[in-house]
């Protein structure tokens, strides 16, 4: 079965993240569109996890009709190896555009952390039970915990969850010196250790995609789980905070909370109800997700190659938009422009039946 709550909560998802990722001016923008500083969870820090939520889903929903029908594990393990070694490839090729400098090549990325969890949860959907899986996911969260919660971090001899003092910054440091995000050197949002706490939003995914396929509407058990998981997240949070770039998993049971109770509304509105209006853009967003981040990723990224009179083409034109905009205004409004393209042409390819796929 096909649900169309899937799509459109996954192009809801790529929408906001183009908006969260491309504000007219990083000077000017609304705090509701940015991430929290460290501790925390904003809206824009729901999106990265529900992108990966609904990555689970949909490992599921492509996949159980041949695991049942006794398809080959070991091929279809190489066909997901090989989708996540191209976004892996892809997520590389954003980061090394347009200077192409591989000695300073930062390898992390939002590709290519899907591109990881993607293929790491894809073979564990294929050869491990519901009950291991489980089990694994636990096992991660628990042991993430009490490693960056009670465990003093090498070289200081502290216990520190702080910026620069704990243990993901540590093994960061250590594995991947010289290729980390620009704007830290001694971190990374997708650094080596929360990618594992990240495979457990997707396994989360994955457990709800089962329950789903179950008898019977999955809409009140959704909505329980997910007000559950809600509940142990922010009890959990007194004790260990919830954090995006350390992927805490306060924060995974958290907003995995909130994807489910999302989820259930959806359904409930789009596949039990069959409500069609004002859902295009997010469907057709939602048929070509990549097609869409990628596209808006790269475009960022050329147009902030041309040059109008000593300002990047997308700095001339929020300086354009502030002449007749505040500025606080103009970067939303040239954010929203951006979304806008990408649901336009998400639109066309939708209405053509065309489905960009790796």
């Amino acid at each position: 079965m096909r649900y169309a709550s899937v799509d459109i909560l996954r192009g809801l998802t790529v929408a906001v993240m183009i908006l969260v990722n491309n504000p007219g001016s990083w000077q000017h923008v609304h705090p509701w569109l940015l991430h929290a500083k460290w501790h925390g969870c904003s809206l824009a820090d729901l999106v990265f996890p529900f992108f990966l939520f609904i990555v689970g889903l949909s490992i599921v929903f492509s996949l159980s009709k041949a695991l049942a029908a006794g398809a080959d594990k070991n091929k279809l393990a190489l066909k997901c190896i090989k989708r996540s070694l191209i976004l892996i490839g892809l997520g590389l090729f954003l980061n090394l555009f347009p200077d192409f400098d591989f000695i300073h090549l930062r390898f992390p990325g939002v590709l290519q952390r899907i591109g990881i969890v993607f293929g790491l949860a894809s073979l564990l959907f294929i050869y491990l039970s519901e009950m291991q899986r489980r089990g694994l996911a636990a096992f991660i969260l628990i042991g993430y915990w009490l490693l960056l919660a009670f465990i003093p971090v090498p070289e200081t001899g502290e216990v520190s969850l702080e910026k620069n003092q704990n243990w993901a910054s540590w093994v960061d440091q250590l594995l991947l010196q010289g290729h980390m995000w620009k704007y830290s050197l001694t971190w990374d949002p997708e650094g080596v250790l929360s990618t594992f706490t990240a495979l457990v939003t997707v396994l989360l995914g994955i457990s709800t995609a089962l329950y789903m396929q179950r008898p019977g509407s999955p809409i009140k058990g959704l909505a329980l789980f997910g007000g559950a998981s809600i509940v142990v997240g922010l009890a959990w949070s007194l004790v260990f905070p919830m954090n995006k770039a350390l992927w805490t998993g306060p924060y995974v049971l958290f907003t995995a909370g909130i994807a489910l109770i999302l989820l259930s509304l959806s359904v409930y509105l789009f596949d039990e109800k069959k409500i069609e209006t004002g859902t295009l853009p997010f469907r057709a967003l939602g048929a070509n997700p990549l097609t869409a981040y990628f596209g808006a990723e790269l475009l960022a990224r050329v147009l902030n190659c041309i040059k109008i009179h000593n300002f990047t083409f997308w700095e001339y034109l929020f300086a354009t938009c502030s002449q007749f905009l505040p500025a606080l205004t103009a970067s939303f409004v040239l954010a929203l422009a951006m979304v806008l393209l990408w649901v336009l042409v998400t639109i066309f390819l939708y209405q053509k039946k065309i489905y960009i796929k790796i």
